[in-house]
């Protein structure tokens, strides 16, 4: 019977080859205790029987030695980025935090977008700073024209009045004074209505000038003339129908309140009140509604009934916003006006004081005319052309029209304002 062959014991560390992509320095898989003969892994062989060879050994040479470049730190590790810490830039490692989109492009004299009260009437006064040569001199000839007109008449009409008023102790030629009553109101009336003419082409005329000021362009009186020139018949018939209709609102108030009057006597106060405010506040509820009738005509050439549902539809859910313009435009117009006048009035009343000439009167209203209009001429007319603008970039996405336009620009300086409308 042959005896039992001995167990084999661990490999030689020396011959041992590591399989194919081990490191070199990889050790070999040793276990952690030898199988004994008769016993399992982890249990040393039984007391008196041989120790199997190389039972107990150091583990070969290398073993458990870290590989090159172990727990070395990478390069640049720790190091803070270019810029860390510099003005403009963002803590390394931190999200960048919420920022405002970018403003409005403002090729012109307001931002492209809806605008502000204060925008609005900066805009009106960057009118004049951004082409003061065109508008200034378009208003002075226009203020001039009416301010020499008004005077005329003035004087005229203080002289008819002089020669209708009755001497003491002669007879009254009643025919002679009705001559001299009748040729004085002409004498103003008629200087009113071309003064009131004028306005109505000083209006289309900085119409013209704030739409081309908007998007950056500068027209010279030329072709501001030329663009407004096609639409001025409109122009004129807008602004009579509403000042008719209006005229004719107040004389059918009047006339009614009247009828209740020689009807019912003294209780007619109470319904004649009631209709006074009832018509009044009507009268401004439309007066507002229609405000804007007068840009719509020269800027995106409709007719007279278009322009006037035009304004209807833009004013319509921006009622007191509108109304709320117009009275503060309002009022600066009448403060300026105020400045300008009040001087040169009382200049004018010290100079009568010392002479019975009506030549210092008549002066002095001339020109307080002639500067009012020069400067509040286009003030008034900008800031209505404006809140036409503001309402339809508001209601029709307008800005978006008039940034591709800046990029594109057309040689008719309106072009942008007619585009369909959605």
């Amino acid at each position: 019977m042959s005896s039992p062959t001995p167990p084999a014991g661990p490999p030689d560390p020396g011959a041992w080859t590591p399989p194919s992509g081990w490191s070199p320095e990889q050790p070999p898989a040793w276990p952690t205790q030898p199988v004994a003969p008769g016993g399992s892994a982890g249990q040393p062989p039984s007391p008196g029987q041989p120790l199997p060879p190389g039972y107990g050994q150091a583990p070969p040479p290398g073993y458990g030695q870290a590989p090159p470049g172990y727990g070395q730190v990478p390069p640049g590790y720790g190091q803070v980025p270019p810029g860390y810490g510099q003005p403009g830039q963002q803590p390394w490692g931190q999200q960048a935090p919420w920022a405002p989109p970018p403003p409005a492009p403002k090729p012109g004299i307001v931002p492209l977008r809806p605008l502000g009260v204060g925008e609005l009437l900066d805009g009106a006064l960057s009118l004049i700073r951004s082409n003061p040569r065109t508008v200034l001199g378009l208003a002075a000839v226009i203020s001039a024209v009416s301010a020499l007109l008004q005077t005329v008449g003035l004087w005229f009409s203080l002289q008819f009045l002089e020669v209708a008023e009755p001497v003491a102790g002669s007879e009254v030629d009643v025919t002679a004074e009705l001559t001299s009553l009748v040729s004085g109101g002409i004498a103003q009336v008629v200087p009113a209505l071309v003064a009131g003419f004028l306005q109505v082409l000083a209006s289309g005329l900085f119409i013209i000038l704030v739409g081309a000021a908007v998007l950056g362009r500068r027209l010279d009186a030329g072709q501001t003339w030329a663009s407004l020139r096609p639409r001025m018949l409109p122009l004129v018939g807008v602004t009579l129908l509403i000042g008719l209709g209006s005229i004719l609102a107040v004389t059918l108030m009047v006339g009614v309140i009247v009828a209740l009057a020689f009807a019912i006597g003294t209780w007619a106060v109470l319904p004649g009140l009631l209709i006074g405010v009832g018509g009044g506040i009507a009268l401004v509820y439309v007066y507002v509604r229609l405000s804007v009738a007068s840009p719509a005509v020269v800027m995106e050439g409709v007719g007279v009934v278009t322009s006037l549902t035009r304004s209807w539809a833009l004013v319509r859910r921006s009622w007191w916003r509108v109304l709320g313009i117009l009275i503060l435009s309002a009022i600066i117009t009448s403060l300026l006006t105020t400045v300008v006048t009040v001087p040169i009035t009382l200049i004018a009343t010290l100079a009568s004081g010392f002479s019975e000439s009506l030549v210092p009167t008549v002066l002095a209203s001339g020109i307080a005319t002639l500067v009012a209009g020069i400067i509040t001429l286009p003030f008034s007319a900008a800031v209505t052309g404006l809140l036409y603008i503001d309402l339809r970039m508001r209601r029709e996405a307008l800005d978006i029209e008039l940034v591709s336009a800046g990029v594109q620009p057309s040689p008719d300086p309106l072009a942008a304002y007619r585009t369909p409308r959605p």
